[in-house]
């Protein structure tokens, strides 16, 4: 998974970080603190013009592979990456850190999260922060981690993160076709106990379906569960309407409908996947 640069300038090849700074006009160095190294970053990225005439500078295979390492949730390995999707050097988003792994740093992903067009097309580390806080943590806590410490930014990266792996075993595929559903549309009001605790306002949506998840038997709706709780598809609150009520659909999400090809896995992900499992 991505990483952030700030605090970690010493894993980068010194090629490619020398590249990225030149992308943003930094300099960064291991005698700067990582709160230093984060201001520095931030600040860069700011003053550069948004996302879309950055990446209106690029060749169309440049913002091909682009797109694609942004439905591998931000990192690919160059030995399982198909060629046509790995002209990336020139890209300002992307970073090697190492010879063969690319990724675009969380800075980079946190930045492009708010940018409209990611939301639109729905991307799932864009749409991840407009849930509540509240709807985030029954999701981490139903996926199993154990996730007390930290912030709201680091909830994103942690869902972000393990949305990944529960995705993969899917490669992309969904027995769901719909890019969009309204919520009701799969669980009318006063059809589903549980379901009907989230639509009362007594229980945030992502507790409701993991304790549906543990009754539910018809093979459909455990699977629509199952796309749920990998982040195929995401709870999307509706614009409101005057004199009427809530209303929220599920959307299918970009990274969810490409298959996921990294086979890789690096050790300090093994490290922390054990460390924060509740398991």
């Amino acid at each position: 998974m991505p990483f952030s640069v700030s605090g970690n300038v010493h894993l980068f090849d010194r090629g490619s970080l020398r590249n990225f700074e030149k992308h943003l006009g930094i300099i960064l160095s291991e005698n700067q603190t990582q709160m230093q190294q984060h201001l520095m970053i931030r600040r860069a990225i700011q003053q550069i013009s948004g996302s879309v005439n950055v990446l209106s500078g690029l060749s169309r295979q440049e913002l091909l592979s682009f797109i694609f390492i942004l439905t591998q949730f931000g990192d690919i390995v160059r030995a399982e990456t198909p060629p046509e999707y790995l002209l990336l050097e020139s890209t300002p988003y992307v970073i090697q850190w190492s010879k063969g792994h690319y990724m675009i740093p969380i800075e980079i992903l946190e930045h492009l999260a708010h940018e409209r067009i990611f939301k639109e097309q729905g991307y799932l580390f864009a749409l991840i922060p407009s849930l509540s806080v509240k709807e985030k943590k029954s999701w981490i806590r139903w996926i199993g981690v154990d996730f007390e410490k930290g912030g709201d930014r680091d909830l994103n990266f942690e869902i972000y993160s393990q949305c990944r792996l529960l995705q993969k075993p899917f490669l992309g595929k969904s027995l769901v076709q719909e890019s969009q559903i309204r919520l009701e549309q799969i669980w009318p009001k006063g059809k589903n106990e549980y379901i009907d605790w989230f639509y009362k306002g007594l229980s945030s949506f992502y507790y409701a379906l993991e304790e549906l998840s543990k009754k539910e038997k018809d093979p459909f709706f455990k699977h629509v569960i199952d796309l749920i709780k990998s982040g195929k598809f995401i709870l999307k609150r509706q614009p409101d309407s005057y004199g009427k009520e809530m209303q929220f659909s599920l959307v299918a999400t970009v990274e969810g409908n490409t298959p996921q090809l990294r086979e890789t896995t690096f050790q300090w992900e093994i490290e922390r996947l054990k460390k924060n499992s509740l398991f």
